[in-house]
């Protein structure tokens, strides 16, 4: 007996000590009085969130409004932990109601004690005893950095977007016309920026004037363009075009940070209805020709480093234009500034190609994945369902460089979409041609959607393009049928479904184009066969990780340590 008691005093503690140390909030909110879970939705809804006080809650759980611990927390009503005004917490509520009492990975948006804005997925289990919903117990999970990343990548793609529209429409202009494409990059930019005016101005006179050449206003913004024509050089502070000249840039976040010493300049930006501006300079050859920026009319605005940065290119794009004819060889070089500058859009889009996976008793996977230039094209991505199902995207974006990149990310925004809609592998391809063909128009994308079910030991898949999956069983070699034409070529093709029982010991390989079209310094290719041939070849290795380099350096051995094309592979062992 006493044996028997010390061992339920273990596990006591040992789920005590779960509760305490879980990365992930766990709560317990239990209603005032029992909800008779007969009543009407809304109103349930109503209850709840009037009523459901913090019961129990770990430490975890409380910071992640932005207290210290859970005594902080524990009594809060609901509805002063979430707030009145978010449509997606009652959301949240309804579904929870609708799905009988239960949810799983529900997404909410809250702030914290901090006034930070938060996001959340929570799953969650009601008690419901004789009708009445008493209490529910559940997890919550901080998605906060993820949606944050998903913004910057969904931003970034934008700004890649409206840069390579911007850029192509300077190179197809008349030279007459610079004057037609400057006014509508002002307008695209200022729209992307939020700014209520976006102006050019340069220098006139041999410098001895400034001109507003250009602008462009919101709706309800007056122009001001005709007030601001050969204006004295004095106009502006000596101070101001040396800060430009020194930094590439000034910000005024308000006219009360403008100098008193500053008349000239004071009087022209409440002439023009300013109440914060930034301006970044325009030089060519070290000849200072101008500045182009942004101001807010109808309120402060406070100018970011983003808003610097996408003036500056643009302006370099502008000082460009103005000499194609003379510097057509600079277009090059600023293609080459933003495949630097736009690093960003390296990491962002390395982050939705997964490296790691579930761990688990039925299955172990293992990727590779080597971009041909800075960022790639290759996609590696997977959603994992709460019944252990697995749906899995691999596929291969034409071309190199940023903008496959940003159509790849496009791409795993897209999967992750339809997968958690329970869209069939078949169905979820076909989505991807009605969300990306409006954005993408010079790329097209080869790949695989895969639908694996660990239990049942079954894969279901559509291709789209893509080289056929291959199957190792002992000494069999299988490729899985169901060829079809890559995504984005045609607007009007039909996707199909296929499948195929797996077994114990199987061994399941994706692989992009690029680890088979390789040569060797006699100019002979390695083709699909010879790759096939070094995958089946060492197919005994159990550890996947010895695998993937195995094969990996039978490839590079073949070629000498040359690539043209990214390279990505993903292998699936089936276990018990």
């Amino acid at each position: 007996m006493e044996l028997d008691y010390k061992t339920r005093l273990e596990e006591i503690e040992k789920v005590d000590g779960y509760f305490r140390r879980s990365p992930e909030g766990i709560w317990s909110y239990e209603l005032d009085s029992p909800l008779d879970t007969t009543l009407p939705i809304e109103e349930q809804c109503r209850l709840i969130y009037e009523n459901a006080r913090l019961t129990h809650c770990n430490d975890t759980m409380a910071r992640i409004y932005g207290y210290h611990n859970a005594e902080e927390i524990k009594g809060v009503l609901l509805k002063d932990l979430v707030g009145p005004t978010n449509k997606m917490n009652m959301f949240g509520i309804n579904e929870f109601i609708r799905s009988g009492y239960k949810i799983h990975d529900s997404e909410s948006e809250e702030i914290d004690l901090r006034g930070k804005r938060k996001y959340f997925l929570s799953t969650a289990l009601g008690v419901v005893e004789n009708g009445f919903l008493l209490r529910a117990w559940g997890v919550q999970k901080d998605v906060t950095s993820i949606r944050a990343a998903e913004s910057r990548l969904k931003r970034t793609i934008a700004l890649e977007s409206l840069l390579t529209q911007l850029s192509r429409y300077f190179l197809s202009v008349e030279p007459g016309n610079t004057t037609d494409a400057v006014n509508h990059a002002l307008g695209e930019l200022g729209k992307f920026c939020g700014a209520d005016r976006a102006f050019l101005f340069l220098y006139t006179h041999a410098g001895l004037t400034i001109s507003n050449t250009n602008e462009w206003c919101a709706d309800g913004i007056e122009h001001r363009i005709h007030l601001l024509q050969n204006l004295p050089i004095e106009t502006f502070p000596k101070s101001d075009y040396d800060t430009i000249s020194n930094k590439g840039h000034i910000v005024y976040d308000s006219l009360d940070n403008v100098p008193s010493t500053h008349a000239s300049l004071r009087n022209l930006l409440e002439r023009r209805g300013t109440r914060s501006l930034v301006v970044v300079g325009l030089s060519s050859r070290d000849e200072e020709l101008g500045f182009i920026g942004f101001d807010s009319v109808k309120g402060q605005k406070l100018w970011t480093e983003e808003d610097i940065y996408v003036l500056r290119l643009v302006g370099d794009l502008i000082v460009l234009a103005f000499d194609r004819q003379k510097r057509e060889s600079d277009l090059n070089d600023f293609y080459e500034r933003m495949n630097h500058d736009l690093e960003l859009a390296r990491l962002t889009q390395r982050s939705l190609v997964s490296r790691e996976f579930p761990s688990s008793p039925f299955y172990k996977m293992d990727s590779y994945f080597r971009p041909f230039e800075k960022v790639g094209g290759d996609i590696i991505t997977y959603i994992q369902h709460e019944n252990g199902v697995l749906d899995i995207l691999f596929g291969d974006v034409s071309g190199h460089g940023i903008s496959s990149a940003m159509v790849s990310g496009m791409a795993v925004l897209s999967f992750r979409h339809h997968a958690k809609a329970g869209l069939s592998p078949a169905e979820g391809i076909q989505q991807f041609v009605k969300d990306l063909k409006p954005m993408v128009v010079e790329h097209h994308i080869a790949a695989v959607w895969a639908r694996f079910f660990p239990l049942e030991k079954k894969l279901v898949y559509s291709y789209a393009g893509h080289p056929p999956i291959v199957v190792f069983r002992g000494e069999e070699k299988m490729e899985l049928k169901g060829m079809n034409l890559p995504l984005l070529i045609f607007d009007s093709i039909e996707y199909f479904n296929e499948s195929i029982k797996l077994q114990k010991d199987d061994r399941i390989v994706f692989y992009s184009d690029g680890m088979y079209e390789v040569f060797n310094a006699e100019g002979r290719i390695l083709d699909l066969p010879g790759f096939q041939d070094i995958l089946f070849q060492h197919r005994d290795l159990g550890n996947l990780d010895e695998y993937l380099d195995q094969v990996v350096s039978d490839v590079f051995q073949f070629s000498e340590g040359v690539f043209g094309d990214d390279m990505a592979m993903l292998v699936i062992d089936i276990k018990g």
